[in-house]
């Protein structure tokens, strides 16, 4: 008979190799949601993008710019209800994390769908705190919160990565301020 509970890990620091501390690894992942010295600020990929052109599936593309952002957003704000200790299940395919069409309905639907994903940017942000990275999860297997932190910042970094690819076959890029060209 399975275990009914999973065993938690005890917190314990964050490391790799025994060099980094945990102020370090907190450094590193505020750095990879902002995408700080690597490439363009995440918080900046989605600015000033027209909502036409959000929904505009190029040919070849699986999924428009819209869908990408909603994906990110349903996986973002999920990883973030389970840091905050809620128990919530991954779907039963992965076909659920694609929520809703190619294309906004209008403006209004592509700016929120937007700003959702910055704030939940800042809140995966605001959720590191040094102290607790090498905290398990009761509810997730035993993940750490530098796990799960960690893995909202590959997530997002792996489809931001298709989201400026998609803008520039849409010629919507860079974004005001400019892209990663220096």
């Amino acid at each position: 008979m399975a275990d009914p509970e999973p065993r938690v890990r005890q917190s314990r620091p964050v490391a790799i190799g025994g060099a980094l501390g945990n102020a370090e690894a907190a450094a590193a992942l505020r750095d990879a949601l902002d995408g700080s010295g690597q490439f363009v600020p995440a918080r900046r990929v989605l600015d000033a993008l027209d909502w036409r052109l959000a929904g505009t599936k190029p040919v070849g593309a699986e999924h428009s710019i819209r869908r990408i952002t909603a994906h990110l957003v349903f996986w973002q704000d999920l990883y973030l209800e389970r840091l905050a200790g809620a128990e919530r299940p991954s779907p039963p395919h992965d076909a659920a994390g694609w929520p809703g069409g190619d294309a906004p309905r209008d403006e209004r639907e592509w700016k929120a769908l937007a700003a959702r994903f910055s704030d939940g940017l800042a809140r995966a942000t605001a959720a590191i705190d040094a102290a607790t990275l090498g905290t398990a999860l009761p509810r997730w297997g035993g993940r750490t919160r530098f796990a799960a932190i960690n893995g909202i910042a590959l997530h997002n970094a792996y489809h931001l990565g298709q989201v400026v690819q998609l803008r520039r076959i849409l010629g919507a890029w860079p974004p005001p301020g400019g892209g990663d060209s220096w």
